[in-house]
């Protein structure tokens, strides 16, 4: 199979052997949010928005491996079922890595990945900004001292042409009011 960017760790290159993430790198067509189409094309732009940051080789290692994974098994989602639980690919992509990945911070971070964009989604279309802050509370809690990698990934997972910066200014700036420091490249 023929991929959009280069896979650079014996852990890559096994994950990407695997015929699951095979099928689901190659699923999806152009729809809102991800005009790109298929998701292997979807995280050919992440991992050119990752090697625009500044970050340690353990940081992309680690960033990359979420990227891999992150959206790759949207196409196990039941359509005919809410996109919640077991039946959310987040959730989904999450099992698959634990047979790759032993850090159990990675696999949290795999699992939230969407965690910002749906607390700012409460806000924007229910008018539930008060929900959404505490679901970033909640966030912030479980994920800890990976906050700066959470913050990574949301800033590359986000900055594709096709996805709205509205829940990136919201989530800085709800962050910055908080009093983290965000990320500075």
């Amino acid at each position: 199979m023929e991929l959009p960017f280069s896979l650079e760790t014996a852990l890559e290159k096994t994950i990407a052997a695997d015929p699951e993430w095979q099928k689901g790198v190659v699923w999806g067509k152009p729809r809102a949010g991800h005009l790109e189409g298929a998701i292997k094309f979807h995280i050919a732009d992440v991992l050119a928005n990752l090697d625009q940051q500044c970050l340690t080789a353990e940081e992309r290692r680690d960033l990359r491996l979420i990227a891999l994974i992150h959206d790759t098994f949207k196409y196990r989602v039941d359509e005919s079922k809410p996109k919640m639980g077991t039946n959310h690919h987040a959730y989904i992509a999450r099992k698959f890595a634990e047979r790759y990945i032993h850090n159990p911070m990675l696999l949290e971070l795999i699992q939230l990945h969407d965690e910002a964009y749906n607390s700012w989604r409460l806000g924007a279309f229910k008018d539930r900004w008060d929900l959404a802050e505490e679901r970033i509370d909640n966030l912030l809690e479980q994920i800890g001292s990976a906050l700066p990698l959470y913050v990574h990934f949301f800033l590359a997972d986000s900055a594709t042409s096709s996805k709205n910066p509205a829940p990136v200014l919201w989530f800085e700036h709800l962050l910055e009011r908080k009093g983290y420091t965000l990320p500075s490249c």
